[in-house]
């Protein structure tokens, strides 16, 4: 509420969608015209850079602000992967997340003034760091119901697949992401910023 008053204040803005849903946010950019998209990286059913990589394909053109409080090397670069052109940390103030918006609206790339910009970069310019890529899309799928707490028949009956192909797909998961446990599996989303509730 408080990012969206100081939004409002700025003359040169105008708020289109205001959502706390990705959903809502794709279905209306499907008709809605938008210049600059601040996304938060932690959303219910799907990652700020999940939501910004599909923002990009409906608008090419619109530029993404991820917005946080958390500040990880890793969680930036993989919002900036996804095509972000900067990003805010949510306790600056909002003056200087103004000052955000309207930096990549004329296209420079924006980051807090203590971000690790020298690891942001090694990451970006790295693939070691994102395992998630190895996936294929079932797998990303499952992987995200497995750190969600559901069992493979949860999974068999919310994929609509049989057990046994769930069970695959868990044993590739396991493997491509070198993990021995689900607390692993736990641990690696929570890098990148999915809900494991």
């Amino acid at each position: 509420m408080g990012l969206r008053a100081a939004l409002d204040l700025d003359p040169r803005l105008r708020v289109v969608i205001d959502t706390s849903s990705p959903q809502v946010a794709l279905q209306l950019a499907r008709d809605q015209p938008i210049d600059v998209a601040i996304i938060d990286l932690v959303l219910p059913g799907m990652t700020g850079s999940e939501l910004a990589t599909a923002l990009r394909r409906l608008q090419p053109n619109v530029c993404v602000l991820g917005l946080s409080m958390l500040d990880e090397p890793m969680r930036i670069a993989e919002m900036l992967r996804a095509g972000a052109a900067g990003f805010v940390h949510k306790s600056q103030l909002p003056e200087a997340i103004l000052e955000a918006v309207h930096a990549v609206l004329g296209g420079i790339r924006y980051l807090p003034p203590n971000a690790a910009t020298d690891d942001i970069d090694r990451l970006l310019s790295g693939t070691a760091a994102w395992p998630l890529e190895r996936l294929t899309s079932r797998e990303r799928e499952v992987f995200v119901l497995m750190v969600g707490g559901n069992t493979n028949d949860d999974i068999a009956a919310r994929l609509f697949i049989a057990r046994r192909t769930v069970e695959t797909h868990r044993y590739h998961v396991m493997h491509k992401l070198e993990a021995r446990s689900i607390v692993d599996l736990v641990r690696i989303a929570l890098r990148h910023g999915i809900d494991v509730t």
